[in-house]
């Protein structure tokens, strides 16, 4: 199975970035893998969710580990009848990674980032997807928005 975080580190090599890919000896697919393996909190930990609109517009979400998307509110935001969770297959096919792999950057699709994402010390690094099951990319919050140039909107909810 290729490891599709050398696409990543790519980007990272190319884009001059100061974020890492941190290879674990565990599985870091969920947010409490991810919490356990790094001793962090959850709200550290960013997901990066696939969703697809009723006109088939795919975008990249980002928000924080201990929140959930309310597709509600994206309806709103996007002024479009329907949206829902990309499946596995439409999440690798636009993004070339895994459910549970997907990194925050490098994706080639509109970027929503959730505005308690932003909550996050400047000093302090966000962990998400880093291409591979057991990675996680750590950036800063800064090259995270430098990179996404996202829409930034309240779009989840508390799980």
């Amino acid at each position: 199975m290729k490891d599709s975080s050398i696409r990543l580190q790519g980007y990272i090599s190319e884009n001059q970035l100061k974020a890492k890919i941190i290879s674990l000896e565990t599985s870091t697919k969920t947010v409490d893998e991810s919490v356990q393996a790094l001793g962090c909190r959850a709200e550290d930990i960013i997901k990066s969710i696939i969703v697809v609109t009723n006109t088939n517009e795919f975008f990249l979400v980002i928000l924080q580990g201990n929140r959930k998307i309310k597709t509600k509110k994206i309806k709103k935001l996007l002024n479009v009848k329907d949206v829902k969770l990309a499946s596995p297959g439409q999440v690798e096919k636009e993004t070339g990674y895994k459910v549970g792999d997907v990194p925050p950057i490098s994706i080639v699709l509109p970027v929503i980032l959730d505005e308690l994402v932003l909550e996050v010390s400047k000093s302090s690094r966000l962990y998400g997807g880093g291409g591979a099951s057991s990675k996680l990319l750590a950036i800063s919050i800064d090259e995270l928005l430098d990179c996404t140039h996202p829409l930034i909107a309240d779009v989840s909810i508390a799980i």
